[in-house]
């Protein structure tokens, strides 16, 4: 049975048995604790993130530094590509202070190999804060990047500096942030792979976890945001037709006001709407989300005017060199603070969020991971 048919039957199936979340059960206004996180955003370090992403800075590995040239899925899990994007995603967290099974989980999906070499198949990334009022943390606020980038020349060099690396490493940014945060409801940020290949990550993990779905009450998934060649400081926001995407899409406005961040979007609610990203798996199992993108296309009549879409999109020149760090980080703040609105952020310990030194704008030297992780390929 062709996959789509297989995702469609199964959408249908949890619709009829899944009652979606209520729309817009949370408030998105001004609170101290939501600017005061943002206020510990550092747009260096998240840069600094896209250009070890992207290959434009190299990375410590167990036999020196080296550059991540490709975050393509097919080499991504693949033992003879290194140093592998993944590894680096896992020793990043590490050095934040999580670690896996008891903060974040490897969801390895059914693709492609199934029982061959299952070892190989392709994964997400799962890292969790729980919620920790009693009636909400079982439901769920999700913000969502891919990790994986595409190209010409996709197995030898994908930098996907702007796509997607701008939303691979915003999630590193909220993870650093949020990890003494304390909120109502559960956040989890998801790095999925595969959606440069017909987003598998996605469609997989809406299958594999079909049983947080009746709880999931909101998605923002971040894809390339870091493009604005004429400083407008213009997005969009794809949320379709359904009520809460449309009520994430407002609580976006709302904090862009609440919280000063001068930009404006495009609310695109209507069938037009794209829908060739990892929000889509969510809108088939009728759970709100929206895309957080860069003036992508022309919307008559709305506010960003002419398209201003990255002339680089899935060439090997998507570098670091075209990112309007300014913009793009300013979008992250947004999609941050509607985030932690959503979640319902409670008075709690001090955030101390962690600290990784920069030196001119480069990471200063760490001490290479175990030998394990990120070795150079032979």
């Amino acid at each position: 049975m062709p996959r789509i048919l297989q995702s469609l039957i199964a959408a249908a199936l949890i619709l009829a048995s899944v009652t979606a979340p209520a729309a817009a059960d949370f408030q998105c206004g001004y609170d101290p604790l939501v600017a005061d996180l943002l206020n510990q955003a550092d747009q260096a370090r998240w840069v600094q993130w896209i250009a070890e992403l992207s290959g434009a800075a190299p990375i410590p590995t167990a036999e020196g530094e080296a550059l991540i040239r490709s975050r393509s899925s097919y080499t991504l899990f693949e033992p003879q590509f290194k140093p592998s994007a993944f590894d680096y995603l896992q020793a990043e967290l590490e050095s934040l202070g999580f670690s896996e099974g008891a903060d974040f989980t490897i969801h390895t999906y059914d693709f492609p190999y199934s029982e061959k070499h299952p070892e190989r198949n392709w994964k997400n990334l799962i890292l969790t804060f729980p919620g920790e009022d009693p009636d909400r943390m079982d439901e769920r606020v999700l913000l969502v990047a891919h990790l994986d980038s595409t190209s010409d020349q996709e197995q030898g060099l994908a930098p996907g500096a702007d796509d997607n690396g701008t939303g691979a490493a915003g999630l590193l940014e909220a993870a650093r942030l949020l990890r003494n945060a304390h909120f109502s409801r559960t956040i989890n940020l998801i790095w999925f792979s595969g959606e440069e290949q017909s987003r598998r990550g996605s469609e997989y993990f809406v299958e594999d976890y079909a049983d947080w779905l009746p709880r999931i009450q909101a998605v923002i998934n971040l894809d390339m945001f870091g493009f604005d060649w004429d400083n407008d400081r213009c997005f969009e926001v794809h949320a379709g037709r359904m009520d809460g995407s449309q009520a994430i899409g407002h609580c976006l406005q709302t904090v862009i006001e609440a919280y000063d961040l001068d930009l404006q979007f495009d609310l695109i609610d209507d069938a037009s709407a794209y829908s060739y990203s990892d929000h889509n798996a969510f809108w088939l199992n009728g759970i709100p989300a929206v895309m957080v993108i860069e003036n992508f296309t022309f919307q008559p009549g709305g506010v960003c005017g002419v398209t201003d879409r990255n002339p680089q999109y899935h060439l090997t020149t998507d570098t670091l060199t075209y990112i309007n760090p300014d913009t793009g980080f300013a979008i992250l703040k947004a999609s941050l603070a509607a985030l932690a609105q959503i979640a319902g952020p409670l008075e709690g310990r001090p955030m101390k969020p962690g600290n990784i030194e920069l030196v001119d704008g480069f990471r200063s030297q760490r001490a290479a991971p175990a030998a394990d992780l990120c070795p150079l390929q032979q």
